[in-house]
């Protein structure tokens, strides 16, 4: 009984000892560690890692047997280093830091600096400073991370451009996104590190390429060591686009573009006793049924993949993104021209002025109008005269006549009647049938192409003239006849982009206004789905008969026969593909060289293409840019080439 009492006792006591080995341990836990496992808590947080989404690629029009046509542009991939700028500061270790960035990524440290305070981004975001480091470089810094406080090697998405410069202009480029992008509202979605399209069709259709991010959830403890995966989902890449560009017709363009140039700047100029400087230029070729644009040059160009490599110093001077050169470079090789840039159009506006004559009353298909080779307004007590491009008098023509040679002083007189038909009928501001009826073509109005920051042009009117900003331009205190004389010949304070005018050939070519565009359709990733069909909306007649249509368009079929584009057509196969035209001769005043145009309709008897053509500062139309578009049709049409890039006709 004795053993078994203290057996019993010596059970007792070991199950009060761990009772109370237990009380003290979960005491321990309950009060005096709480705060020590609920900071650990805390600090097994979860983590969520964005996955970018690869960017949808631009391919040209199918044409040619492929899906897709070809690649304009795809994507590759990049390590990047970018630098978190506070954190980095907050370190105290910048100079070492930069220093060794420096001799890592043989970039100076000034342009590190400079980097740093670029002005695109908000001072909290990582700022890119390399892009394609090597990967032992990438390593090195992700291996050292203490050594390299604020810096983060992160694998990118960049854009590759397989045809080059081909279609820069169009395409755009991609950057992080901007400061001021993130406070708009298309872009809410976005991150401070995000990329984004910032010019071209990347930011035109944004939407569409960017695709959706991925998420990929971690848990991890406070050092940062992952401990389990929560999963996540998988990116989802951009739509592709297919363009209407002709990836042959665009090469072409571009090139015949350039050629010329060049050509034309050995050309002397004797009115203003140098070279022709021509100093830029546009090509551009529409489908007239659809609106398409089939090739759209614009020269001084740029490579889009400076934009991926990171641009230097002499890059950035050339594009004009920066104050801090030697010489400032005006050439502005940015800016699309074909549509962002306006000019005089000159004597290319003639058939449109032409049918807003006959549509008034003032002029008709069949009498004759006086070329002679001044012009003086009807009671004008200034006796100031408007001149011919012809020295001599070329004898009473047909409208027709008129518009194959050209002759300013016909289309003086009609500018004439309109100011009458102002002033005597009392129209009022905003009701003048001259700009109503070239309103009707599209002028003075964006084209709504697709593609961001397009010009509109513009056309003087008696609103604008008698503006008292405005008063002095005309010098006798308000709109005058001077207005409508010269706007008849696309001179004064006329202005039109070169794809309005195109677009305005289009519709003279059948009938109807299209909507131009470059965008084809959005196609989903794996090239199955069409997501957006793109069309021209070719559905806004103009107000003018067929047969008053194929008056004018037989009268500029003759023009590379018989008339101003003559010589450069010379040798050319019109029997064949026959070419309705009209050069442009755009005087600009005393301190510019004239500009040069063409444009044409082909072929003539059922038009399918619009060729136009501009060089500025290159002389008259016939010499420069009727060459051009007649080198671009041969191209077209398959046409051994034939004639001179650059003539010299003297003609407007």
């Amino acid at each position: 009984m004795e053993r078994s009492s203290a057996r019993l006792k010596v059970f007792a006591i070991l199950v009060l000892v761990m009772f109370a080995a237990l009380s003290t341990r979960l005491w321990f836990l309950q009060v005096l560690a709480t705060q020590v496992y609920a900071q650990e808590a805390q600090n097994n947080g979860v983590r969520e890692i964005p996955i970018d989404a690869l960017r949808g690629e631009i391919w040209t029009a199918d044409q040619y047997g492929e899906p897709k046509g070809e690649p304009l542009v795809k994507n590759r991939s990049s390590l990047e280093v970018r630098v978190d700028k506070q954190d980095l500061e907050a370190s105290g270790m910048a100079e070492q830091v930069l220093g060794e960035l420096s001799a890592m990524l043989d970039i100076p440290v000034k342009q590190i600096r400079s980097d740093l305070e670029s002005k695109l981004y908000y001072d909290y975001q990582p700022k890119p400073i390399a892009e394609f480091v090597p990967e032992e470089v990438a390593f090195a810094i992700r291996e050292r991370q203490e050594d390299f406080p604020g810096v983060q090697v992160r694998n990118a998405s960049v854009r590759e451009y397989p045809m080059g410069e081909i279609a820069a202009h169009m395409l755009g480029w991609v950057g992080q996104v901007q400061a001021a992008q993130l406070d708009e509202p298309q872009y809410r979605n976005y991150g401070p590190n995000d990329l984004a399209g910032q010019t071209g069709l990347e930011v035109q259709y944004e939407k569409w390429l960017r695709g959706t991010k991925g998420l990929q959830r971690y848990v991890v403890n406070s050092d940062g060591e992952r401990i389990r995966d929560l999963g996540g989902r998988q990116p989802t890449a951009g739509n592709d686009l297919v363009l209407t560009i002709d990836s042959q017709w665009q090469r072409a363009a571009e090139q015949y573009l350039e050629d010329s140039i060049l050509r034309t700047r050995q050309v002397f100029d004797e009115d203003s006793g140098t070279y022709y400087k021509a100093d830029a230029g546009v090509v551009v070729v529409m489908d007239v049924e659809t609106g398409g644009l089939k090739a759209m040059a614009s020269w001084p160009g740029y490579d889009p993949r400076w934009f991926v490599r990171g641009l230097k110093r002499g890059e950035t001077c050339y594009l004009g993104l920066t104050e801090k050169c030697a010489q400032a470079d005006t050439a502005a090789p940015l800016l699309n021209r074909a549509y962002q840039e306006v000019y005089l159009p000159g004597s290319t506006f003639k058939p449109f002025t032409a049918l807003a004559a006959v549509k008034e009353g003032f002029a008709n298909f069949g009498s004759y109008y006086p070329c002679p080779s001044e012009y003086v307004h009807p009671n004008d007590e200034s006796g100031a005269s408007f001149s011919n491009w012809s020295p001599v008098d070329l004898a009473p023509r047909t409208l027709a006549e008129n518009l194959i040679i050209s002759c300013d002083t016909s289309f003086y007189k009609w500018g004439s009647d309109f100011w009458f038909r102002y002033q005597n009928d009392q129209l009022g501001e905003n009701n003048e049938p001259l700009q109503k009826d070239l309103r009707a073509w599209g002028f003075a109005q964006a084209t709504g192409v697709d593609l961001p920051n397009e010009a509109s042009g513009f056309l003087p009117d008696a609103e604008w003239g008698n503006d008292p900003e405005q008063r002095d331009l005309f010098g006798r205190g308000g709109w005058n006849p001077g207005g409508y004389i010269l706007t008849m010949i696309g001179s004064g304070y006329t202005s039109v982009t070169p794809l309005q005018l195109a677009a305005a050939y289009g519709a003279l070519a059948n009938g109807h206004r299209c909507r131009p565009h470059v965008v084809d359709r959005v196609m989903s990733s794996e090239g199955e789905t069409v997501v957006k069909k793109v069309n021209g909306q070719c559905n806004r007649t103009v107000p003018y008969t067929n047969a008053e249509l194929d008056y004018i368009r037989n009268a500029l079929a003759q023009v590379p026969v018989r008339g101003t584009a003559r010589l450069p057509f010379l040798g050319f196969p019109l029997s064949e593909v026959p070419v309705a035209g009209k050069t442009g001769t755009a005087y600009r005043g005393t301190q510019f060289q004239d500009t040069s145009w063409f444009a044409a309709m082909v072929p003539a008897n059922d038009p399918k293409y619009v060729v136009v053509a501009m060089v500025e500062q290159a002389g008259f139309g016939s010499d420069v840019a009727a060459p051009l578009v007649r080198r671009m049709i041969e191209k077209m049409y398959d046409i051994e080439p034939g004639g001179q890039i650059v003539s010299q006709t003297g003609q407007d």
